[in-house]
């Protein structure tokens, strides 16, 4: 069994971890629940970890993509509830977890071998701590929607959607050292990098709410559970959807590759050893622009 076929039957474990984490939960036996959710955590700690040597090289490519990377941060996010004595709150959170891994189980997602432009600290660091944002995010929505639905004095939307705000403020200062080593620009006027500024000023106005006497809880809840909404959409729909082998058969084809050329595996790639007749960058989609990793 080689270690990517290793990495993929410990994540589909997982999500039949989760999913039985969220079967106890709809039963109310929510501390069974939670030890499931602890069980698929450590499944998928296990998967993501391998997904390292998955190229025959260590690279951390691949191992913080959105759909493979998000049920995680969310795990994760369910855990530190456990943690701080919320059982039921960390319980709910098998929602989440479940839904996302589901939806990365049936959509076929390619993840593009390692290359140049990812071959540095801040690629991984960035997309790292994007995720865990958009978890915290989510998160955020999803209890301020449990607010909306029975109005108590309870603040976990707030507080998840300030410490998301942090690690997203801090996401775009290592993307933007990314992008200055990789396209010689702080900052492009593309589709990716406007959708970001445009999820840290949503939150940077829910932060400013605090200032408005006028907003009580629950319109903060409100806030809180549409911004959720919208990063739902533009930070994990979309993302992902640019990985999707179905929406991208280019990335799959070797769309640009040419043929009868000789391909490029990732460990020539990465130092720089072409085997005769190859083509530089023909491990991965050639047309090396800054959305092609996200």
């Amino acid at each position: 069994m080689t270690i990517a076929t290793a990495s993929s039957v410990l994540f589909n474990v997982a999500a039949g971890t989760y999913a039985g984490s969220l079967f106890f939960h709809l039963l109310k036996r929510h501390r069974f629940s939670c030890w499931l959710l602890g069980l698929g955590f450590a499944g998928h700690t296990a998967s993501q970890v391998s997904r390292c040597w998955s190229w025959g090289i260590f690279s951390l490519d691949g191992v913080f993509n959105g759909a493979l990377f998000l049920p995680w941060a969310l795990a994760l996010v369910g855990l530190i509830c456990l943690m701080r004595g919320r059982l039921q709150d960390a319980a709910s959170m098998s929602w989440l977890t479940t839904l996302t891994i589901a939806t990365t189980l049936a959509l076929p997602v390619n993840i593009p071998p390692p290359g140049p432009f990812t071959a540095t600290w801040s690629s991984p660091m960035f997309f790292c701590l994007e995720v865990l944002a958009v978890a915290l995010f989510l998160a955020s929505g999803w209890f301020a929607w449990r607010q909306l639905r029975k109005p108590n004095d309870d603040l976990l939307f707030n507080e998840l959607a300030i410490w998301g705000f942090i690690l997203y403020s801090l996401a775009q200062v290592v993307g933007a050292v990314w992008s200055y080593l990789g396209w010689a620009s702080l900052f492009h006027w593309g589709e990716r990098h406007l959708q970001s500024a445009a999820i840290w000023c949503l939150y940077c106005g829910y932060l400013h709410t605090h200032f408005d006497s006028s907003f009580d809880l629950r319109k903060k809840a409100r806030w809180a559970f549409s911004s959720g909404l919208v990063v739902l959409l533009v930070a994990y729909a979309l993302q992902v959807a640019a990985h999707l082998t179905v929406l991208n058969p280019a990335k799959v084809s070797g769309k640009g590759s040419g043929r009868g050329k000789a391909h490029v595996t990732a460990q020539e790639q990465v130092h720089g050893e072409l085997p005769h007749g190859a083509v530089p960058g023909a491990c991965r989609n050639p047309e090396l622009t800054e959305e092609s990793h996200d």
